[in-house]
């Protein structure tokens, strides 16, 4: 949400700055609307999603990073709790699975069969000092 945030600002900044020297900024209108959306890199292309953060201003070497964190599985998850995706939504082209975590051991079976036989097939060896402890303790007890 931040980043996307962030990008909004940048955009709306190079409105104002198109405004000021008289430039067209209609290609930064259209930017404007599509973040007006947030699940908008969700619904398109990496080809076409690269294409608005360059004409934002993102740096070439900074648009794959910025852009893995836009379509992240954290902000699809954020998205998907507040109901702004739907997973049936054919509009949405990247799309992560989301895990029921209510449910998460609910159809997991416990063998206590196979826990008592593992308890009974370990056995505890003593831990044996090292020769270097064993000389260290022989010099502690002389002196």
């Amino acid at each position: 949400m931040t980043q996307l945030n962030e990008l909004r600002l940048i955009n709306d900044s190079n409105i104002l700055y198109l405004k000021k020297i008289n430039k067209s900024y209609k290609r930064n209108e259209i930017i404007k609307n599509i973040l007006n959306d947030e699940t908008c890199f969700f619904k398109m292309n990496k080809n076409d999603a690269y294409i608005i953060l360059h004409d934002i201003g993102i740096l070439d070497n900074q648009i794959d990073n910025i852009y893995q964190k836009l379509i992240s599985y954290d902000e699809f998850y954020r998205l998907f709790k507040s109901k702004k995706i739907d997973l049936n939504d054919k509009d949405i082209l990247i799309k992560y699975q989301i895990y029921n975590t209510n449910n998460s051991f609910e159809n997991k079976k416990v063998d206590k069969h196979n826990d008592e036989s593992i308890q009974n097939t370990i056995e505890f060896i003593p831990h044996k000092e090292s020769f270097i402890k064993k000389v260290l303790n022989k010099l502690k007890k002389i002196f």
